[in-house]
């Protein structure tokens, strides 16, 4: 089945490959957080705030998109504009993930942590102090992102990539939300009529 071209076909491939890459990118957010929520878990504490929005908006976003990638392809021309909404929507949902989840790592330096056991121990150690201190030492409270990167070299290059990610998705809806717009424009200049068949 061709790539509806909605008169413009470079733009029309240019619109499903973005949409593809935004797939991957949430694909990657939801493994590294859904590991974070388990691991979180397992060491007693609750999953930071941080966390479970970031999973939860890309668990929605990631189902929104994979839907209209297929109303896309069916090729329904005024729903352009409400996909353009709903990725105008996302926008400034990836947005607000990007910022409450650098906001906490803007200053945490991943190779500094170092590779030696002992320095990942001590950093363990005063990390879960300073998120004991913060939680008042309740049992069951929420784990502070930063403590939580700061565990180990993975945790915190893991937590970069989920916050790169972010800013990779914020460009890419971006694009999306522009380009909706513009096929919807081209299709109507070039007189398109969609085949009955």
């Amino acid at each position: 089945m061709p790539i509806p071209s909605y008169g413009a076909a470079p733009l029309s491939t240019t619109f499903l490959l973005v949409r593809g890459l935004q797939v991957i990118a949430m694909i990657g957010i939801v493994g590294m957080t859904a590991n974070f929520v388990s691991e979180m878990v397992a060491y007693g504490r609750e999953p930071s705030k941080e966390v479970v929005g970031t999973l939860s908006v890309t668990c929605i976003a990631t189902l929104y998109t994979l839907v209209s990638i297929a109303f896309y392809w069916a090729q329904a021309n005024i729903g352009l504009f409400v996909m353009c909404g709903v990725d105008s929507l996302l926008l400034i949902a990836w947005i607000v993930v990007a910022v409450t989840v650098g906001k906490p790592l803007s200053f945490l330096h991943c190779p500094a942590l170092g590779d030696s056991t002992q320095a990942q121990d001590a950093i363990q150690t005063y990390s879960m102090v300073q998120s004991m201190k913060t939680n008042l030492g309740v049992p069951g409270s929420q784990l502070d992102l930063r403590a939580w990167a700061g565990f180990t070299k993975a945790n915190c290059y893991e937590t970069k990539a989920i916050w790169g990610l972010s800013i990779a998705l914020c460009i890419l809806y971006t694009v999306s939300a522009l380009l909706l717009p513009t096929l919807f424009f081209k299709n109507k200049k070039a007189g398109y009529v969609k085949d009955p068949a």
